[in-house]
């Protein structure tokens, strides 16, 4: 997990989902997010590593279970499949490469769950579907590109969601986002994100629940959107 340069970012993962992420309990969307935040932002890189640390120490401390004769086997056995899965197949050459705008590369974390290709939604906004293992029904994953000084339309949510800033900035009723700032929302909240006039904002929005529409063309958004 290489260190991204820059300002460090302001706004974090939830204490609990930091600490979940290092217990590996969170859903695939859950953890893509913090996983992509982390690279931004070496508090929470330190704090994952003092929960994995201290996992580690409770292991330690207890009894160990006796395995069965025919672990060792079954372990190798399961390596080899997982080894010769189309999941961990080589990626297509050069997709480190690929970058969502100039200067703006896709990043580790979301290598591999789709190509960049960005779908029209309305005037100013972009989106990519994510394809992540493991996601269920009422989860989504998602890349939004939004051009400068772009209104996205007010809404709430039914769920859960997050949003990791990659690129440029956009701020709304909770405060300012830069790179590698993360906005959380629960099913209390309303906002309506504003990109930077300047720089436009590229994000990852990951959520749990479909959104709540307010206003005539967010709810005629909805259906196109597919959130």
């Amino acid at each position: 997990m290489s260190p991204i340069p820059g300002d460090p970012p302001r706004h974090h993962p939830s204490d609990d989902l930091l600490l979940r992420h290092a217990a590996g309990r969170l859903s695939p969307v859950q953890a893509l997010v913090v996983s992509t935040h982390l690279p931004f932002c070496a508090r929470c890189r330190a704090a994952v590593g003092l929960g994995d640390d201290i996992g580690g120490a409770l292991l330690a401390e207890m009894p160990p279970d006796e395995m069965a004769a025919d672990a060792l086997s079954r372990t190798l056995a399961r390596l080899d499949e997982t080894a010769s899965s189309p999941d961990r197949q080589a990626r297509p050459s050069g997709w480190a490469a690929v970058e969502l705008a100039s200067g703006v590369p896709l990043p580790a974390s979301l290598q591999g769950t789709a190509r960049p290709r960005w779908r029209w939604l309305a005037p100013g906004i972009s989106r990519i579907a994510l394809d992540i293992p493991g996601t269920a029904r009422d989860e989504r994953a998602y890349l939004l590109r939004i051009a400068p000084g772009t209104k996205l339309p007010e809404h709430g949510h039914n769920g859960w969601e997050a949003t990791c800033v990659l690129s440029g900035h956009f701020t709304d009723s909770t405060g300012a986002y830069g790179p590698g700032d993360v906005a959380e929302m629960d099913g209390a909240g309303v906002h309506q994100p504003v990109s930077g006039r300047e720089t436009g904002c590229i994000c990852l929005v990951v959520s749990q629940g479909n959104l709540r529409p307010r206003g005539v063309i967010a709810r005629l958004m909805q259906p196109i959107v597919g959130v």
